[in-house]
């Protein structure tokens, strides 16, 4: 079995949660020498360079006066901890969260600190299953550790050291020693997720759906191996701040198969936008779109006019560009393209003004005066299609429906809306009767990127059985 002196029990108290932001304000690490029976402690407040925010400073009780003459984070006190570690064990209750914030620390020493790690997270879960939580609080309550100043490095480290020596004295060495052994082999996961949980995930196209507490996911992603996908999210968490709020909050994980890439970027866009999951910043669902469409003046000049997009089919002799989530994006986004060439906004319509009057750019010699006829109609539509060209959407390019074919699965799709994704001709027939959905800009781009895989879908075709 693990000895003592080859385990160091460790605890910290940060400004946050964040190693990549937040900072160190208290460590302390329990330890046993060789040839000694008492534990020794190494412990210190230190300086965080930062201010320790109300919440931090209620729930932890160190101030920012308590560690303005303490240290920072220095050469000395790294090659304390280097030593102490370098043939011990770094044991901590939810060991990514202490480990990853010191070696954060480490790194910004230009220096590496990599010790072997044990979680007394994963240690009760596998010994003690009968219990559905395994938090410091409920083990400090279960197995009597006598504790004072919780929240403090010190006493939380000395809990941990205490749990250890119940452990010994509860199950055999063997036991004991192969249950740690297993754990310490084990994939990555966080403290909370059930190792078992990845056994009947396929490394295969698919979404998957990270949960916390409730019902909600944190996080929903996609991936082409979704087991490789979810370890390396897991294996990130030092050096990634969002990586390290998902594994200190990850309690389960959904995944929903999938046909291919298609059907893993329309299903994973779709998800995120019914669930809104809070980690996720991109896909988020919106109410409506706009667009600038193109339309001609009694003059011969092109102007744009905003127009809402719920509705819209996009035909060859329509012209319509950038998708937005509101009139003022909308706005701001082709000001600025504008701004960059010598074209009206006046005579384009974005901006009000007097017939065969100079507009403000005209008489900041900004515009090339189609305000007051300076320049033809047919220069001028030219020089406005060349500065729209890359917003400008595409059009439709069949009658009617398109398709996909990823494995056995047909994804739907209709001026640039996805219907469905059907695998028999029932389920196609009833895609093909039901109310067409509205246009999604992400649905937008993911189709657009994989155009050259539609294919025309005569009204008579079939899915085959």
């Amino acid at each position: 079995m693990f000895s003592d002196q080859q385990l160091a029990f460790v605890d910290i108290e940060t400004t946050g949660g964040r190693a990549t932001r937040d900072r160190i304000t208290e460590i302390a690490v329990v330890y046993t020498e060789a040839g000694q029976q008492q534990p020794q402690l190494f412990h210190t407040l230190l300086n965080p360079g930062i201010n320790i925010s109300p919440f931090i400073q209620a729930l932890t009780g160190i101030s920012n006066q308590m560690v303005q003459q303490a240290p920072c984070f220095n050469d000395e006190i790294a090659d304390q901890l280097a030593a102490i570690f370098k043939d011990r064990i770094f044991v901590a209750h939810n060991v990514r969260f202490d480990y990853g914030f010191i070696k954060a620390a480490f790194k910004r020493l230009g220096k590496t600190f990599n010790p072997q790690q044990l979680c007394t997270v994963k240690l009760s879960r596998q010994l003690y299953p009968e219990h559905k939580h395994h938090g410091l609080d409920k083990i400090i309550a279960r197995h009597n550790i006598d504790m004072h100043n919780r929240h403090r490095a010190f006493a939380d480290a000395r809990a941990i050291y205490d749990f250890w020596q119940q452990l010994k004295h509860n199950f055999p060495a063997d036991t004991l020693h192969q249950v740690c052994k297993t754990i310490m082999q084990r994939p990555s996961l966080p403290a909370h997720l059930n190792s078992d949980i990845l056994k009947n995930i396929r490394d295969d196209y698919g979404v998957y759906l990270i949960y916390g507490d409730n019902d909600l996911p944190l996080y929903i992603g996609k991936s082409k191996r979704v087991k490789t996908r979810l370890l390396s999210h897991f294996s990130q968490d030092v050096h990634n701040s969002k990586e390290m709020s998902l594994s200190q909050q990850a309690k389960k994980i959904d995944v929903i198969p999938c046909s291919g890439e298609l059907d893993a970027l329309l299903t994973e866009s779709a998800q995120i936008k019914q669930q809104q999951p809070i980690l996720n910043r991109r896909l988020r669902r919106k109410k409506d779109l706009f667009s600038f469409q193109l339309s001609t003046n009694a003059h011969g000049y092109h102007t744009l006019k905003i127009v809402t997009m719920r509705h819209v089919q996009f035909s060859q002799q329509q012209h319509y560009y950038g998708l937005f989530h509101t009139k003022s994006d909308a706005h701001k986004a082709i000001k600025s393209t504008i701004h960059k060439t010598d074209l009206c906004l006046q005579t384009l319509g974005i901006e009000k003004g007097s017939s065969n009057r100079p507009c403000f750019r005209h008489q900041l010699h900004q515009c090339s005066g189609a305000c007051v006829n300076k320049i033809t109609a047919d220069m001028h539509n030219l020089k406005l299609a060349l500065a729209l060209q890359n917003i400008k959407l595409t059009a439709w390019p069949f009658n009617h429906y398109a398709y996909v074919q990823e494995r056995q699965k047909y994804h739907i799709f209709h001026h640039w809306v996805y219907l469905g994704s059907a695998s028999n001709a029932d389920e196609l027939h009833t895609i093909l009767n039901q109310p067409q959905g509205q246009l999604d800009r992400d649905v937008y781009q993911i189709i657009k990127q994989h155009k050259h895989r539609l294919q025309a879908l005569d009204h008579t075709y079939v899915c085959p059985d």
